[in-house]
Formats: C-alpha cells, structure tokens, sequence
C-alpha cells in the first residue's frame, strides 16, 4: 500500500504519532466484500491498530457512520465532497464501484445490511484482532486461537490485495 506509507512517512517527518482515517461503514464494507472475492478471506480495515515499527498509531473513527449520511453533513455545511478518495482508485475505481452497486442493490432487499455487515465485521476490525481472519482456523502456531501471546504476529490491515490496488 503505497498511499499509506507515504502517510507513515509524512506522520514521521512532522512527528505525529497518530493518523486519522477517513474511512467510513460503507468502505469497510465493500473492503470486506472485496477480500473475500479476490482473496478468499475474511478481512477489512481495522478500526485501530499500532504500526509494525510501533511509533504510529492508525485511527478510523467514521466506521460507524454511513458514507450517505457524511455526505449530507457535508453538503448541509456547504463542504466539499469528493466523490472517490481511495487514492489507490484514482485511475481504476471500478471494482470498488462494482462492489459499492452490488451492496447497494442488495440493501433494496435487506434494509438493516449494514447494520448486519457490521455487526459481523467487529472481531474483524476490533484492536484486538490479530489477523486471524487472514489465516486458516486450524493449526494456527500449532494452537488455532491465533492471538499475540501465541506469537502470531499483526499483519497490516492495510495490505489485502485487490485489482489495481484498489482497497
């Protein structure tokens, strides 16, 4: 993800020790959508994490809040709104907009489903996760509870893999 290590370095050079995200529900669903039909795993954006390097802490907090109702706050504010900001998408913001369609053609069906997305992504994006939504459930360290005392190590939520980079 080189959108977020450019962040990393921009944090570093400013010496901050804390980025916040914009990223809100419907981003994380769509991650969670798209990891699962190119990756085959259960994984999104995590909510809060500490870099691997340990000097960064990475925040989001609009995951609750639908990308709709920050555009109405927006727009009653008279900010402005941009309509992709996922800075992998720039040149190729098709799958994501697949995925978004998809979605939304589906919540015409199920009025609560992102409420239902959400509830079932919180072991997900929760601090305490581990990346063990990217691993097979058995034979994690020998163990399959896959958590830091274990020696499991916390990939970066970042890193899931889409077409054109786009994630």
């Amino acid at each position: 993800s080189s959108g977020i290590n450019a962040e990393y370095g921009a944090a570093r050079t400013h010496n901050y020790n804390v980025i916040a995200m914009g990223q809100h529900l419907d981003d994380l669903c769509e991650s969670f959508f798209m990891s699962i039909f190119h990756n085959g795993l259960l994984r999104t954006m995590k909510a809060n994490y500490t870099v691997t390097e340990g000097d960064l802490r990475v925040i989001r907090p609009l995951i609750y809040v639908r990308e709709r109702d920050l555009r109405a706050f927006a727009e009653t504010r008279h900010l402005p709104v941009i309509a992709e900001n996922c800075p992998a998408c720039f040149e190729e913001p098709k799958e994501r907009h697949r995925v978004k369609q998809l979605l939304a053609q589906q919540e015409l069906l199920f009025p609560k489903l992102a409420h239902s997305l959400q509830r079932a992504m919180k072991p997900l994006y929760s601090k305490h996760s581990v990346g063990m939504e990217s691993r097979p459930m058995e034979g994690v360290n020998g163990t399959g509870d896959g958590n830091k005392e274990n020696g499991l190590e916390e990939e970066d939520p970042d890193d899931m893999i889409f077409p054109n980079g786009c994630g």
